[in-house]
């Protein structure tokens, strides 16, 4: 049984017949955005991402090797697995390729990555060996200043309103076909299944009604990949914004289809508690 430990990033790919949704449907309402629309679709057998195309994506260091993934919520807080956690995780923001600060890409070039420590790290009190509940939140020791490198992803403040999609999009500096990890932000295209198709080819541990179902023949999220966000896209004020619906949890050993991944709509009470609780 494999766990994923770094990043990852799903974006379910969801026409919506000029559906518009509130601003306060979101828990942070100017959220989602991307300033690059033209994304490569195709992390194991994936290609790379268009830089500016996933501004959410937080990359989980520790002793500079990344760990796992995570997504930007809010201008203080990280969302990621609990799986994730450990002491002396840092977190860079604005990150595409690794090994160059800045990033440019096809003579488009972001403002530098930001690194920041991390105040507290919040598990879910249920979580455990099963790997159920695998969500956590951590709170930086400052403030985000958002940029067209850096940016909110939405998260829905009514689980009822989910849209149903079952084309999904990953994200993640994980585990390729060639090697152990990719230093560029690499992205690929999922299915979503019925949650008894994961109990099935996973019947080690239980797959629950907090967790969805997704892969696809030859690509996956892999090693490299957990933390990482199952989004949606929705229009809302002229712009096609990214919602999360998962974060990438575990999977097969050889990462290949299919993996499990958390069901953040039905923790969005939790995660409102722990950021009352912590402090915004």
């Amino acid at each position: 049984m494999r766990t994923f430990s770094a990043w990852s990033v799903i974006v379910v790919c969801l026409i919506l017949r000029q559906q518009e949704v509130v601003a306060s449907y979101f828990l942070y309402p100017n959220c989602g955005i991307s300033f690059e629309s033209n994304v490569s679709y195709r992390i194991v057998r994936g290609t790379e991402a268009k830089i500016k195309s996933a501004p959410f994506m937080a990359y989980l260091f520790y002793n500079s090797d990344l760990y796992c993934g995570g997504t930007v919520i809010t201008h203080r807080y990280i969302l990621t697995a609990a799986h994730c956690i450990r002491t002396n995780l840092k977190v860079r923001l604005g990150e595409h390729d690794s090994t160059r600060n800045p990033d440019c890409q096809d003579g488009i070039c972001n403002p530098p990555a930001e690194e920041f420590d991390i105040q507290m790290a919040t598990k879910h009190r249920a979580f455990g060996a099963a790997l159920t509940h695998d969500i956590a939140l951590l709170k930086l020791t400052r403030n985000i200043v958002f940029n067209v490198h850096i940016q909110p992803i939405c998260l829905l403040l009514n689980p009822a309103a989910s849209p149903i999609a079952t084309e999904l999009q990953a994200f993640g500096w994980g585990r390729t076909a060639t090697q152990y990890s990719s230093s560029v932000l690499q992205t690929t295209r999922l299915t979503r299944y019925n949650n008894s198709y994961c109990q099935r080819r996973l019947p080690l541990l239980p797959v629950t009604q907090n967790q969805i179902c997704v892969g696809l023949q030859g690509s996956d999220t892999c090693k490299g990949d957990s933390g990482g966000p199952l989004v949606v896209k929705v229009n809302y004020d002229g712009y096609a914004r990214s919602l999360q619906l998962g974060i990438v949890s575990y999977g097969e050993d050889y990462c290949q289809s299919p993996g499990v991944y958390t069901f953040v709509p039905n923790y969005i009470q939790w995660i409102q508690h722990v950021m009352q609780t912590n402090g915004y």
